[in-house]
């Protein structure tokens, strides 16, 4: 029998938590740190390291790896890398996550032998955690790299709800009742959940969040201000984005400009994460000025100022959090919140509490000893505990799946046929039209839509509808009928979020068409 290990694979930093030979939940130590940083860093094509180390080189050579490459998961888009040695080569962003999650599986498995011995020591279950915003695409990507990565059996769980599971199993009393809610402030997104315990089993009752807002939003309006810091005393015009660089206004290299820019990005960090305890804060780095001249930065801020820069973000989070809580009241009848968890690394910003309690007043907010760690204990539990109960926890759907329509007056209409909040895993089927007679290929694609965070989102091109796949059947049998021919699409949302999509051809009679040159591809499958 071999051990389960938890992986909180984060957008800035990554936790792996199992049980150790004292009945303890621990974590991985990666380079002497149980906070692994998720960077990767490339010296050859096939030879690259991850953690601390690869951020330290990837200062000072940006483009010969990669960070901030989990919320990327789901894009068929290729990132070029420049490695120390060897040609430039390009990875797709799933491929990218495979690799740093093959190094994470490699360590976990060298402490586990050392600790339990080749018997007790492989793994043999493992639950990784992803936002609960993520899409189907996203999350099924994630589930592919970690397999990719020698984790066979493994399963996707939505943060929020691993963190639940961590701050009750820490109370001890696995028969309470309580409804809870998870406030998850992580470095990439936000996501809130209300998950209803009862018996020892997480139901979770309605979500929200917002999937471009975490922690490396505020280090982004940090950096800013320290770069317009230096621009204004050097009177020098750096961009904040690449897109707009020019290195003969700037009259610095590419790479030059992307060591700044890194450079930046870490103090803003550091800044950022310090302020958490300190009042005031300085730190220094090294810059690069027009010319090629080296410059000795120093920046100050104190918390003042940079509660001043972010306030807006934080109350937006505060603001979907009460939505949440007020939705779960109107549509699921939740009376009242028993326990407010914050999680993530970025709860850590004393104004996140301060504006959390300013606006719940009454409610309790439990503050973990460490929030850093605390998804990837509760992705450890479940580990342990799904072998045993496959229930241990209910999940529902976070936004509205469905198509739009091809044709007619209503031409890229959003049609749901998955509704958001809904118990997972659900089936839903749509019968669609051929568009014409003697059709020999078509194709249908499917969507999401964020309901929650864009109500009036009602087209395909609008903000908050998304295509997240499609399937082409291709091969149709020949001479059919457009007004005999049903096409019956059913939709599946697994336990975990992702989709499966199954088609048939049916005749008037509802008989299955069939043929052996037909055949199905998934567009995601393609890429």
């Amino acid at each position: 029998m071999g051990k389960e290990i938890g992986i909180d694979f984060g957008t800035t930093n990554t936790v792996v938590s199992y049980v150790n030979k004292s009945g303890n939940l621990q974590q991985l130590r990666y380079d002497s740190k149980k906070i692994i940083p998720t960077v990767i860093y490339f010296q050859s094509q096939d030879e690259y390291f991850i953690g601390e180390k690869a951020k330290k080189f990837l200062a000072e050579k940006p483009q010969a790896g990669a960070d901030n490459f989990k919320p990327k998961i789901g894009s068929s888009d290729k990132y070029e890398i420049f490695p120390e040695e060897g040609k430039p080569f390009e990875k797709k962003f799933m491929d990218i996550a495979q690799l740093f999650l093959s190094k994470i599986v490699e360590g976990i498995e060298i402490k586990l032998l050392k600790e339990f011995g080749a018997v007790e020591g492989c793994i043999d279950r493992a639950v990784i955690t992803v936002p609960a915003n993520f899409n189907s695409t996203e999350k099924d990507n994630i589930k592919k790299a970690a397999m990719a990565a020698n984790l066979d059996n493994v399963k996707v769980a939505a943060e929020p709800t691993a963190a639940a599971i961590a701050y009750e199993d820490s109370q001890g009393d696995e028969d309470s009742d309580a409804v809870i809610l998870v406030y998850d402030f992580g470095g990439g997104t936000f996501d809130v959940s209300i998950v209803h315990r009862k018996g020892g089993v997480f139901e979770e009752i309605t979500t929200g969040g917002d999937k471009y807002l975490g922690g490396n939003t505020l280090t982004a309006v940090l950096a800013e201000e320290i770069l317009n810091k230096i621009n204004d005393d050097y009177g020098a015009d750096f961009p904040f984005n690449e897109d707009d660089f020019d290195a003969e206004e700037c009259e610095i290299s590419l790479t030059d400009y992307k060591k700044n820019m890194k450079e930046i990005w870490n103090a803003a960090n550091t800044i950022k994460e310090d302020l958490s305890d300190a009042e005031e804060i300085s730190t220094n780095f090294n810059f690069i000025l027009p010319g090629g001249v080296n410059e000795q930065i120093t920046v100050e801020f104190s918390r003042e100022e940079f509660e001043n820069y972010i306030s807006e973000y934080i109350d937006r989070t505060v603001d979907i959090t009460m939505q949440t809580i007020q939705r779960a009241k109107d549509e699921k009848d939740v009376e009242k919140i028993d326990q407010i968890v914050l999680a993530g690394g970025s709860s850590n910003i004393p104004l996140v509490k301060e504006t959390l309690a300013s606006r719940l007043q009454s409610q309790d907010i439990v503050f973990c000893d460490d929030v850093s760690t605390l998804i990837s204990r509760g992705a450890a539990i479940y580990a342990k505990r799904y072998a045993d109960s496959d229930n241990l926890s209910t999940n529902v759907t976070t936004v509205q799946m469905g198509t739009v329509a091809t044709e007619g007056v209503f031409f890229g209409k959003f049609q749901p046929i998955i509704p958001e909040d809904t118990p997972l895993p659900c089936t839903q089927k749509r019968t669609f039209s051929l568009s014409q007679d003697n059709l020999q290929k078509f194709e249908i694609k499917y969507y999401e839509r964020d309901i929650k965070n864009y109500p009036n989102a009602i087209f395909a091109i609008d903000d908050g509808i998304e295509e997240i796949n499609s399937i082409m059947i291709e091969n149709l049998p020949p001479n059919l009928k457009a007004s005999e021919v049903q096409v019956e699409v059913t939709f599946t949302a697994q336990k975990d979020g992702t989709l499966d999509i199954n088609v048939e051809l049916k005749d008037s009679s509802g008989k299955k068409i069939q043929s052996e040159s037909m055949n199905f591809k998934k567009k995601s499958d393609l890429e």
